[in-house]
């Protein structure tokens, strides 16, 4: 029995926070057998920004019922069960806040519909909710609500369980959070993190890098890195001070970034990077063809583009621009990018995304030099 919640909380300072509306859908995994949505009484004020997005005032819950008014059916609902929320580990922290605060131990079993999409929907663009409840063609009515929310996540924890077919990943993923056990400095970290595409660095107290990584979901992987028990994420957990991220807006760049980095700036450790992207393969023939082209992906915003470069049929490099008039001669192109080194996991990586199309366009140098407005 599964238990799918959502969340909308005062805002502001970490642990400060207090729930504002409530929604939970027992599920079997099949159909809703019980539901609960509730407006609650913060007895805070709420945030300005977070007015704003969910529409909730300060007005609408001072007759709400108060957390304590509501806890037991809270506890009730979610017996017997796992919790399943999308960025659970924020759902959870917040039930564990405001239980500590009536002074009672919240502990139950929990699933992220973020981690488990990422898992079993690899070729989404984005894991926040709404693009993709868009992308998988789920209804999303009230958006930044708790009950719309909810539902959304029901329909997508639905077609993860049928995505499951071996039911393996979502046993494995089933976690029992640490929340308030959890090392207040990590506590703080995830917090300030995004569900950004990137690169992102870890440093030591002494200000040294120690780990690089890339990720779809920076926050989510993070989360992953401080409550692993593996012996990498154990070394970073009892080193770790400080992070630094760099976003992308592509999981393609993100990769290439991260290795180049790996290999140049040499952190303590780095055994993460999956194997299974780098498996030797044999150059495509477009680019003995060719020669001198390059392969373009999303960018950082709906603006922008990324590209990689490849002159000589050798990878170069890769870089930004909004419009093709920003790389239509080679000083132009030059001056936007970021050499990297041609590894053999670098070029193995780039061949596989060559020969699976996984890119935007192909373009030739002579097609960007002549069409410089080329759209």
């Amino acid at each position: 029995m599964y238990t799918i919640i959502d969340l909308e909380t005062t805002g502001g300072k970490f642990n400060e926070e207090s729930i504002i509306e409530v929604a939970a859908y027992r599920f079997d995994g099949n159909s809703i057998k019980d539901q609960f949505i509730s407006l609650v009484n913060p007895q805070r004020d709420i945030h300005p920004y977070v007015e704003k997005l969910t529409g909730i005032t300060s007005k609408m819950v001072k007759t709400a019922p108060k957390f304590h008014e509501i806890a037991k059916r809270v506890v009730e609902i979610t017996s017997d069960s796992i919790l399943v929320a999308h960025n659970a580990q924020f759902d959870y922290r917040i039930l564990q806040l405001e239980f500590k605060r009536l002074g009672y131990e919240f502990s139950m079993k929990s699933l992220c519909t973020v981690i488990l999409s990422q898992e079993l929907l690899p070729e989404q663009e984005s894991y926040k909710l709404g693009r993709l409840s868009r992308s998988l063609g789920i209804p999303l009515k009230d958006r930044h609500r708790a009950s719309g929310d909810a539902l959304a996540t029901v329909e997508l924890f639905k077609i993860l369980l049928e995505k499951d077919i071996e039911q393996n990943i979502i046993k494995k993923s089933i976690v029992e959070f640490p929340g308030e056990s959890m090392n207040s400095l990590f506590k703080e970290t995830i917090e300030s993190l995004n569900n950004d595409v990137g690169v992102f660095y870890i440093y030591n107290k002494n200000k040294k890098l120690i780990y690089i990584d890339y990720s779809k979901d920076i926050k989510n992987k993070v989360v992953k890195l401080f409550t692993s028990k593996k012996f990498i994420p154990k070394y970073v957990q009892n080193n770790f001070k400080s992070i630094k991220v760099h976003k992308t807006g592509n999981i393609s760049i993100s990769v290439i970034k991260a290795l180049n980095e790996i290999r140049t700036l040499k952190p303590k450790i780095n055994n993460n990077i999956d194997p299974k992207l780098f498996y030797k393969i044999d150059k495509p023939d477009v680019i003995s063809k060719l020669k001198d082209f390059i392969i373009t992906f999303n960018g950082k915003n709906e603006n922008d583009k990324s590209f990689i470069f490849f002159k000589n049929e050798k990878i170069t490099g890769y870089g930004y621009f909004d419009l093709f008039n920003n790389i239509n001669t080679e000083q132009k192109l030059n001056s936007r990018l970021v050499e990297v080194d041609e590894s053999d996991k670098v070029k193995n990586y780039v061949y596989r995304l060559i020969f699976q199309k996984k890119y935007k366009k192909l373009l030739t140098l002579k097609e960007i030099y002549k069409f410089s407005e080329l759209e």
